[in-house]
């Protein structure tokens, strides 16, 4: 008896060995994305990467890999599932209760219809109330507000991504010197950049400069692809932010009304090409055919305005940029700034213990052990910082109002509904503005629909 009693406690302690050494296997943590991804724990030599090009940073993102993976007792592996496969396991796996990987890292317009269908872990439920992700106030990670209140959406809150996709409004500062109007920068400052004063500076800038009675220098020019969201986003409001459209709002109304003014009102809009329309507004200001314009970093960077790349400028003059004037139902302090555009990381509902995935994937995204001074050197940023002006202290102002502009997010769905709607011809006059919102609510309402799966 007593040496059955003494096998069976020695069983039990075996068991107990095996099953505690089973629990301290680490995790193996998936992360599901839309491209090919470096390093993670199966990539053994740094040279996997065929983008590596020996920088010093990349060898302490590489070196990170063994730093999350011996302070979470983890290994993680980025598994690209192409768009179409994120998308059909966001819909399938996660529905079933058992997602397919741990995080998913996809764009907004698969990941805000995740959040709107409940397919996404709100970190409010996971972390502390004063966790500096949820505050707002960590400098490695930011979330993107859907507009829900939610916090399932993360973005890696570096320069780059603040700074990318802005599209402030340039002017040609010798133009405005030229007519003796005070440098909107003041006026930005004193809280006098509105509507009214933009359409009253584009009058004063429009000119025929020649005298053979054409117009050839107008107020402002572009591709409304590039001014409508900002038009928009400075007047408070949006067309598909939500659920239910907006284009139907007396907010929108206004922002289309002001572009249809600009153009058959005031005549101080350049008329937009039929073909190729894209790309010749996107030049305009280089031949100082508009003194305003959308503008942004990467236009000018590809133009090589100021010689960026080949040391030759093109330009002479200077483009500064300044934030869009606030509309009547606008607000300085509280418009958004910027169309939420970058990819984000998404954790599913369903994950095991989220708030280890969540630290992993910080843990990640620090690869700089928090020294800023490297994840946002000039280096790191040059693609961006050097390539808005001739001198620094514009360069260092239009830098300044792409990043405050940045930090103002907001989500829009947009660009995402499947089809355009036709902006130019509504400024042409071919819509009246009721007409348009009548023509094309219930569109933007299925394709909003559409997006969410409803």
């Amino acid at each position: 008896m007593k040496k059955m009693t003494a096998l069976f406690v020695a069983l039990v302690m075996l068991l107990s060995v095996c099953s505690f050494a089973v629990a301290e296997e680490p995790r193996h943590i998936l992360i599901g994305t839309t491209w090919d991804m470096y390093w993670d724990s199966t990539h053994e030599s740094i040279d996997v990467n065929p983008y590596y090009s020996g920088k010093e940073t990349d060898q302490m993102i590489f070196e990170n890999v063994k730093k999350v993976e011996e302070e979470n007792n983890v290994t993680f592996e980025y598994v690209n599932m192409l768009y179409a496969g994120a998308q059909e396991s966001i819909n399938t796996s996660i529905l079933a209760g058992t997602p397919d990987v741990d995080i998913y890292t996809v764009g907004l317009a698969i990941g805000a219809p995740a959040v709107a269908n409940g397919y996404a872990v709100d970190l409010r439920d996971v972390l502390p109330a004063d966790h500096p992700v949820l505050t707002g106030e960590d400098p490695i990670m930011t979330y993107i507000d859907t507009g829900d209140g939610s916090v399932s959406l993360l973005t890696a809150n570096n320069k780059e991504n603040i700074v990318g996709s802005t599209y402030p409004l340039s002017f040609n500062l010798q133009m405005i010197q030229d007519a003796n109007l005070e440098d909107p920068r003041d006026l930005v400052e004193r809280g006098e950049w509105t509507w009214d004063k933009f359409r009253e500076y584009c009058k004063a800038l429009t000119k025929d400069t020649d005298g053979d009675g054409t117009i050839d220098v107008y107020g402002f020019g572009g591709w409304p692809g590039d001014y409508m969201p900002n038009i928009l986003m400075s007047n408070g409001t949006y067309i598909a932010a939500t659920a239910t459209e907006n284009l139907s709002s007396p907010e929108v109304a206004e922002c289309l009304q002001f572009v249809q003014d600009l153009n058959l009102v005031d005549g101080v809009m350049y008329p937009i090409p039929e073909e190729n329309g894209w790309d010749i507004c996107r030049v305009l200001y280089r031949d100082q055919k508009v003194a305003f314009c959308p503008n942004a970093a990467w236009i000018m960077s590809s133009n090589d305005d100021y010689g960026y790349q080949s040391g030759t400028p093109v330009l002479d003059f200077d483009m500064v940029f300044v934030p869009w004037p606030v509309g009547p139902s606008g607000n300085a302090e509280t418009n958004k700034h910027k169309v939420a555009e970058s990819s984000c990381f998404m954790i599913p509902v369903g994950t095991e213990d989220p708030e280890l995935v969540f630290n992993v994937l910080y843990d990640i995204q620090n690869w700089f052990n928090g020294d800023l001074s490297i994840r946002d050197d000039e280096e790191a940023l040059d693609w961006w910082y050097g390539v808005t002006a001739k001198d620094i202290d514009l360069q260092d102002h239009n830098f300044e109002v792409m990043y405050q502009m940045g930090l103002k997010q907001q989500y829009e769905m947009v660009s995402n509904l499947g089809f355009e709607l036709p902006f130019r011809e509504l400024i042409a006059g071919d819509y009246t503005v009721a007409q348009f919102q009548e023509t094309y609510k219930q569109q933007v309402q299925d394709a909003i629909d559409g997006l969410m799966g409803n």
